[in-house]
């Protein structure tokens, strides 16, 4: 077994709200966060070149799940 972590945003702008999951995980924590706050600025920095108003929730979390590890199985 292993742990990973998906990086998930919360995001809602103009009245509507939206989840984003990132495409990879992560296997420690750390990571996930990091992955995270680099999103939160890309998308603070997306609303402000669009000139689309302001998130009025823009939140993350990290999703952690166990897994079995594919190598061990073959």
């Amino acid at each position: 077994m292993m742990e990973i972590f998906i990086p998930v945003l919360f995001i809602c702008m103009n009245g509507n709200c939206n989840f984003m999951q990132a495409q990879t995980h992560y296997r420690s924590e750390a990571q996930c966060r990091a992955s995270i706050d680099s999103q939160k600025i890309h998308m603070l920095e997306v609303a402000e070149t669009a000139n689309q108003g302001k998130y009025t929730v823009l939140e993350g979390t990290c999703i952690n799940t166990r897994v079995e590890d594919s190598k061990k199985q073959a």
